[in-house]
């Protein structure tokens, strides 16, 4: 027969085991709910964190080159209703800063320079 010490250590792991089993469903139902399509459950314990994400993402905007004098037409985007408003034409926006193309100045140029080919 066991002996009452071995009983508790089997019933410890039993308890060890479905503690371990409960927590790795919880995880996991966590991690993959919102790509399967359900609601995590710290939304439904806690509430949402902020806004919406169809809220915030719910307008787009949309502009279209028209002519070569910089005028641009402009489009709004609902989101939610999947429909496209003409707001019609504006002033194309300047570029940025980080568009504008690097200038070229690596060793490979410097290398290449001193050759006289440019």
């Amino acid at each position: 027969m066991t002996s009452p010490h071995h009983a508790r250590r089997g019933l410890l792991f039993v308890s060890a085991y479905a503690a371990g089993l409960v927590v790795v469903t919880l995880v996991g139902w966590e991690v993959g709910a919102r790509q399967l399509g359900y609601v995590p459950l710290t939304t439904r314990l806690l509430g949402p964190s902020g806004p919406p994400e169809a809220e915030v993402r719910r307008w787009g905007r949309m502009m279209v080159k028209a002519d070569y004098f910089g005028n641009c037409r402009e489009y709004t985007v609902d989101n939610r209703t999947q429909q496209i408003v003409d707001k019609g034409i504006v002033p194309c926006e300047p570029a940025k800063e980080t568009d504008k193309p690097k200038p070229t100045g690596g060793k490979f140029d410097a290398f290449r320079e001193s050759f006289g080919k440019k």
